[in-house]
């Protein structure tokens, strides 16, 4: 993952799941800073390959939130996000945590 600043806007947050999801109802990104609250982030899954740090992102396997706010990424420091895709009321997937930093 590239250096993200504090409130930058248009940064793509993505999290590989490593399998298809394209049939999830909703797919939440959670973001947690190391300190303060989580805040949950509504994602999309992407139809296409991406390619990011040169590693192949597979369409469908992946999802994404794109920052829309300062306040989105308000904490400079350690951060650590994972992805729930819900399918449905009683199959629930979810990532393990990935670590990134927020700069100043």
């Amino acid at each position: 993952m590239t250096d993200i600043n504090k409130g930058e806007i248009g940064v793509p947050l993505r999290i590989n799941l490593g399998e298809d999801i394209s049939a999830a109802t909703t797919a939440i990104i959670i973001a947690q800073p190391e300190v303060g609250t989580a805040k949950e982030f509504a994602a999309t899954i992407p139809a296409t390959n991406v390619t990011v740090d040169g590693v192949t992102l597979n369409a469908n396997e992946y999802a994404e939130y794109t920052t829309t706010s300062e306040e989105d990424l308000d904490y400079v420091g350690r951060w650590r996000m994972k992805l729930k895709a819900t399918f449905s009321s009683t199959d629930i997937a979810q990532t393990n945590y990935v670590k990134f930093r927020v700069l100043a």
